[in-house]
């Protein structure tokens, strides 16, 4: 990551302990899993997106947050690096774009839970 972006990033990451499923809701395949969230951004690993590409993504929930088990982002990519796991995994860095105030009560019922 550069550090142009390191140095934009204002609010804490929050790493999550549970496996957080992230779905394209457009295309209807998986992007992989979520690593860390905040209100204005998340780290993915998983499929490779294209930097500055846009995504209506849906998170699962492994048990239910604020009554649901699943909530709707738009994200737009910001970087992507390979893991070299050799599994062609990538590691993706996204902005938050767009979110309903019932998705972020959910990020923050996340952070709560993992603080």
């Amino acid at each position: 990551m550069s550090n142009a972006l390191a140095n934009r990033r204002q609010l804490r990451r929050h790493k999550l302990s549970e496996s957080i499923q992230v779905f394209d809701q457009l295309r209807n395949h998986p992007v992989g899993k979520l690593v860390d969230i905040h209100q204005e951004g998340l780290l993915l690993i998983g499929n490779e997106l294209k930097i500055d590409s846009s995504h209506q993504i849906k998170l699962i929930l492994p048990s239910s947050v604020n009554l649901k088990t699943n909530f709707q982002l738009g994200i737009e990519c910001l970087w992507s690096q390979s893991a070299e796991s050799g599994d062609d995994l990538y590691w993706t860095g996204c902005s938050i774009i767009d979110k309903s105030m019932i998705a972020s009560a959910c990020i923050q019922s996340l952070i709560n839970i993992q603080s």
